[in-house]
């Protein structure tokens, strides 16, 4: 049993709410669809598009990665539910980078970095 919610670096609500907590003592995997933000972390203008988009590329440059949506890949999948990305493209070079992805490990300063980029502000 899964289930999909929206985890990306733009909408982690779900992080703060409660709802992975409650899937990781139900011990259910959940699925994280729109990990990319509807491509918005990559051609948004918003504040927070644009410092977060500096920031994957800041932490991209620091584990090698080709792209930032391996970054963000590994991003997600660095969440304690360990949730399992749904990249939702049939592009090989799209499903060769997200494969690649799980090469790389983020660490938890990492982490925080793109979570303070996302809310414009320190860890409370």
């Amino acid at each position: 049993m899964t289930n999909q919610v929206e985890i990306n670096p733009l909408n982690f609500d779900v992080a703060h709410d409660g709802t992975l907590d409650q899937l990781q003592q139900l011990r259910v995997l959940p699925m994280a669809w729109s990990t990319l933000a509807g491509g918005e972390i990559f051609s948004g203008k918003s504040e927070q598009a644009t410092r977060v988009r500096a920031e994957l590329e800041a932490i991209r440059n620091e584990v090698g990665a080709a792209s930032i949506d391996q970054v963000i890949y590994a991003w997600v999948k660095r969440l304690p539910s360990k949730p399992l990305p749904i990249i939702g493209s049939g592009k090989i070079e799209r499903v060769k980078a997200a494969v690649a992805s799980l090469e790389i490990e983020l660490t938890r300063e990492q982490w925080f970095r793109v979570w303070v980029a996302s809310n414009g502000h320190g860890v409370p």
